[in-house]
């Protein structure tokens, strides 16, 4: 029960702070405009890109050796120290690299309001808060699920108020995003680092840094070519099209992504428990052990998935400005995608414990490849939503591909005929959503179809005994 119970709290984390963020957006819309906004979050996206670089891929590394040493507690403080200074000289040996290349750096990033400025404000901020993750996976990978949910919420909140109130109380604009971003990533490090400054001294083991090296370093190229690959879409639509359409397209892309999001928060609690079964070799007598495990979680990351493409047309009425409507067919294709990404959650993990994370680059060129072949024409031709149409078929392909290559190094047994039988539900939904928007179903008719795919959701849900009623009422009884 332990699991379930950090599962609810990484949900309770997940389900406010998505209600801040898409308030926040909504309230955004409606002071700034979708080109202001798009420039926001070009400049955001080749931060998040530039710091990913600097990270050399550590952060991985440091969370599979986590569970090497979580037994000895000296070790896992050196593990953590020695990464947190390694990725600290590396932000700043970037940062350094940037600004005296500025000018060079301002001509590729496109930018209205001051390109120094805006640039190096998110750029400081993305570094903080990459720095957080390293102290955010300690609490994950230990079990501290409360005191992550609570630094993550707090995290969530201070962004919301600095946003509104750089907003409406300065004149700062679209700048009020950049400078939000900074101060409440910074105030999240900050907090980080004194909550753990009594539990460990930061100290630097070169032989711990170089086992974390050994695995990371050959993941560089994918992470620079994987955040590309992942940013290609907001990146082709600045350069081949407009900030308008990037801020119209990333509305979509943040109401989809709940789902993405919603699979991290519970993958906080499957994720390290597929390490320890592989490390167990629990899967060997029993080769249904680990996709046992995972199918309730498979069910329940496209049960999110479901929602928000039923209801993603009521929500952009509702919240949005009309020259969001757009984003509504941008919500529902791009669904497909980070519904796919359960399976890259697992096969990601079988790569890195098999220690060929080397091959992992050559899928990204791969993906690329594939994603910039179908971005460029798609985006020429049917403008934002050929963007999410290219994001989406890249992504689904590339899932399947990575699935093959890592069963050839760790075998997980799924049970595929549950799985198909939910994929195909939910296909049956996003198609009936694609009709409800471009017929425009009468109100009631369509609410009813919604309702209708839920309950025969959850009835297959039982039938193929993912769901009991034994255990829902258990669940009732313990957290009522």
């Amino acid at each position: 029960m332990k699991s379930v119970k950090n599962s609810l709290l990484y949900l309770s984390h997940t389900t406010l702070s998505g209600i801040l963020i898409l308030l926040l957006m909504s309230i955004v819309t409606h002071k700034l405009s979708s080109g202001e906004l798009g420039e926001f979050v070009l400049i955001q996206t080749y931060t998040v890109i530039a710091v990913g670089i600097a990270n050399l891929g550590v952060l991985t590394a440091y969370d599979r050796n986590f569970f090497l040493y979580e037994k000895s507690k000296t070790k896992t403080y050196q593990l953590i120290s020695s990464a947190l200074i390694f990725v600290l000289f590396s932000l700043i040996f970037l940062f350094t690299i940037l600004y005296y290349f500025k000018s060079f750096v301002f001509y590729i990033v496109p930018s209205g309001s001051p390109p120094e400025e805006m640039f190096f404000t998110v750029f400081i901020g993305t570094s903080a808060l990459s720095l957080s993750q390293y102290y955010l996976t300690f609490l994950k990978n230990s079990g501290q699920a409360k005191i992550y949910v609570k630094f993550m919420i707090g995290n969530s909140f201070i962004n919301f108020i600095i946003t509104l109130v750089l907003l409406y109380k300065t004149n700062l604009n679209v700048l009020a995003l950049a400078y939000a971003w900074l101060i409440s990533n910074v105030m999240l490090l900050f907090a980080l680092f004194s909550y753990h400054i009594n539990e460990f001294k930061l100290s630097f083991s070169k032989n711990l840094m170089f086992d974390m090296l050994r695995i990371s370093l050959p993941l560089t190229p994918r992470i620079f070519f994987g955040f590309l690959n992942t940013k290609f879409d907001k990146i082709m639509l600045g350069l081949l099209g407009s900030t308008q359409l990037v801020g119209v397209y990333y509305i979509g892309q943040l109401i989809a992504v709940i789902i993405f999001q919603f699979m991290t928060a519970i993958g906080k609690v499957f994720q390290p428990e597929i390490y320890r079964k592989l490390f167990a070799n629990e899967h060997a007598n029993n080769s249904l052990e680990i996709s046992n495990y995972l199918l309730p979680f498979f069910y329940f990351s496209i049960f999110m998935a479901l929602l928000i493409v039923l209801f993603s047309r009521e929500f952009i009425a509702m919240f949005f400005s009309f020259e969001f409507e757009i984003a509504v067919p941008i919500i529902m294709i791009l669904s497909i995608y980070y519904s796919s990404l359960f399976f890259a959650k697992v096969t990601g993990a079988q790569l890195i414990f098999a220690k060929k994370t080397h091959i992992t680059t050559f899928l990204m060129f791969l993906g690329i490849a594939i994603n910039v072949g179908l971005n460029i024409p798609l985006i020429t031709y049917f403008g934002v939503l050929g963007a999410a149409w290219a994001t989406t078929i890249s992504g689904v392909l590339m899932t399947i591909i990575s699935y093959f290559v890592a069963r050839k190094y760790v075998t997980i047994k799924w049970q595929w005929k549950s799985i198909f039988v939910i994929s195909i539900i939910f296909l049956c939904a996003v198609t009936l959503s694609m009709f409800d928007y471009v017929l425009q179903f009468p109100l009631y008719a369509s609410l009813l179809l919604k309702f209708l795919t839920i309950t025969f959701y959850f009835s297959i849900g039982f039938t193929l005994d993912i769901v009991s009623k034994e255990e829902i009422r258990k669940l009732l009884l313990r957290y009522q």
